[in-house]
């Protein structure tokens, strides 16, 4: 029902796979809870209402702009969102997807389709290369509970900082052994934590979904994993979630 004194929000996707939307749902009640607090304009996975296009308090993105019809709905949603959101590695950074600017570029489709006329192949861009983001929920998927944490501020209109500190910290936390020490090259120290450690927890090596912390030494990550990997696997990694981009783009400024 409409009220409105509550925020309105919307929960728009693109090109995704939507796996940072049941990220959400996976919250059960507490999202419930969340939806109760707001006018959810628009959230597809609950409800199926039209969409009216009024103005937003918050709008959040999830996915790739990679059609015509993607990028009119991300450019609509920033102009009537007094915030604009993303959530997930791919609308951040690219992810999985941009694996294809890496390789072959737009000679990637010849090894999907056996007929090229009429399929649309553009370069995949993060949706910060089309409008102005306010804030990103990281991760692949996101952390749910830091949707939780971060909310109410976004809500009122004030843009939290997530702290620069490593997924290493977590590890800590948890208790785990560093991955580091087994000689399996992950990329903890350099990448911002938040999601719980949930891939060293489960003995696999940190790829990078988050994204680089602002202050993450890449010189000395590099240097680090000199044994543990050569650089070609090192770039491979970190072309698995769009990583590679940030990785050069930081580099040249430290260079």
């Amino acid at each position: 029902m409409e009220n409105k004194n509550k925020p309105k929000i919307a929960i728009v996707s693109l090109t995704s796979c939507e796996g940072c939307q049941f990220a959400l749902l996976d919250l059960g009640e507490r999202f419930l809870d969340f939806a109760n607090q707001v006018e959810m304009v628009e959230f597809r996975l609950l409800e199926d209402e039209e969409d009216k296009g009024e103005k937003l308090d918050v709008g959040i993105i999830e996915g790739n702009p990679m059609t015509e019809e993607n990028i009119k709905t991300l450019k609509n949603l920033r102009e009537r969102s007094k915030l604009l959101v993303v959530i997930g590695n791919c609308a951040a950074m690219g992810g999985i997807p941009e694996i294809k600017n890496y390789q072959e570029g737009k000679n990637t489709i010849k090894h999907v389709y056996k007929y090229l006329q009429g399929i649309e192949n553009p370069e995949i861009k993060e949706v910060d290369n089309f409008v102005k983001v306010d804030f990103t929920f990281p991760g692949c998927p996101i952390n749910a509970e830091e949707f939780l944490l971060y909310m109410p501020g976004l809500l009122a209109g004030k843009i939290p900082q997530i702290p620069d500190n490593p997924v290493c910290v977590e590890c800590k936390k948890k208790g785990n052994r560093c991955l580091l020490l087994d000689k399996k090259p992950c990329f903890g120290p350099m990448i911002l934590g938040g999601c719980d450690a949930a891939c060293p927890t489960s003995r696999m090596v940190c790829q990078g979904c988050r994204g680089l912390r602002p202050k993450g030494n890449i010189k000395a990550m590099r240097a680090t994993l000199k044994n543990m990997m050569t650089d070609e696997e090192f770039e491979n990694t970190a072309e698995i979630y769009g990583l590679r981009d940030d990785l050069e783009e930081r580099e040249k400024k430290i260079n």
